[in-house]
């Protein structure tokens, strides 16, 4: 039974690709004080070398749900990560450098694919590093506040809260079909919404404000919603 749980996670980072119901980039109207907004969306995500431990409860939309703990070593753009049992058995561990080169070090069944290791790691990024790419602040038309990063394949926004906490869109590009599955003569691209991370019960941590709750939701019929909570956080000494 457990095998399933835990299959049912793989398999749920697995398909964050699947699109449902649209949610479609919003317009963005330029605001003044784009240098600083930046700053400070850059500063909700933890800054340096750091250690944290997260009981994580996951569910998908066939209602296939399980619970595993995540260890996270931060190191700049350098992540390690892994995946255990609450008894302590590790699933998965794997390391990616600042450069993105992946490796594998432990994985057992289910988790032992190329493609698992890969969407682990792209959640990983998105839950606790500034988005990568060009970045710009302006307001939606609600007059929201946004600080938008346009990373190439993916465009990512921010909307800091008053409260230190703060939400994650991110959008890719596809191509709209007609109702009847046929590609039509002249397709329409257009930026989908593909994930949305809702951070939540922001509180100090030594000299920083970090989450203690995060949500992470991939879109679409077959997405899944991963929520963890803070078990530990730890700063570490610089890198040698």
């Amino acid at each position: 039974m457990k095998r399933l749980l835990f299959l049912g996670l793989s398999l749920c980072l697995l398909s964050a690709c699947a699109m449902g119901k649209r949610e479609l980039l919003p317009k963005l109207a330029r605001a003044p004080g784009a240098s600083e907004a930046l700053q400070r969306c850059a500063a909700l995500f933890p800054q340096g070398r750091w250690q944290f431990v997260h009981a994580i409860a996951f569910r998908m939309a066939d209602g296939t749900s399980g619970n595993a703990l995540g260890v996270l070593v931060l190191d700049g753009q350098a992540i390690k990560s892994a995946l255990m049992t609450v008894e302590g058995l590790t699933l998965f561990e794997a390391r990616s450098s600042a450069a993105g080169e992946l490796e594998v070090l432990r994985a057992l069944p289910p988790f032992d694919n190329r493609e698992f290791a890969s969407g682990l790691m792209r959640d990983v990024r998105t839950l606790f590093q500034p988005p990568p790419g060009l970045g710009q602040y302006g307001m939606l038309a609600d007059g929201t506040p946004v600080c938008r990063y346009n990373g190439g394949q993916v465009l990512t926004d921010i909307l800091p809260q008053a409260d230190g906490c703060w939400q994650l869109h991110t959008y890719s590009e596809h191509t709209s079909l007609r109702t009847d599955g046929c590609q039509p003569a002249d397709p329409r691209r257009e930026q989908r919404r593909t994930r949305t991370v809702n951070a939540g019960s922001c509180g100090p941590v030594g000299s920083v404000v970090l989450p203690h709750t995060l949500e992470l939701t991939g879109a679409g019929p077959a997405g899944y919603t991963l929520n963890l909570r803070l078990v530990s956080a730890e700063p570490l000494p610089a890198s040698p």
